[in-house]
């Protein structure tokens, strides 16, 4: 699907704030990254206004979009749509 046509789909559906929780690396905590859901391309995530949210700590706030590959994703959170 083309990235314009993703964000005319957007533009209708309007936005959905999600948590993508990624899968754990052996001696590393699991990130998890929270942001505004453009969709799924290519087998990416695509988010924008990324944040990275931490255990304990407040979160940090990432510049630009964020593509995540979908085979690194434990679970989608919806946070509101």
């Amino acid at each position: 699907m083309p990235r314009w046509l993703g964000r005319v789909f957007y533009a209708f559906r309007g936005k959905r704030s999600v948590r993508l929780h990624l899968v754990d690396r052996p001696g590393v905590p699991a990130p998890t990254l929270e942001g505004v859901l453009v969709g799924r391309f290519a087998g990416h995530y695509v988010l924008l206004v990324p944040k990275l949210v931490q255990s304990g700590g407040a979160p940090i706030e990432l510049e630009g979009v964020v593509e995540v590959p979908t085979e690194q994703v434990l679970f989608l959170q919806v946070l509101s749509s």
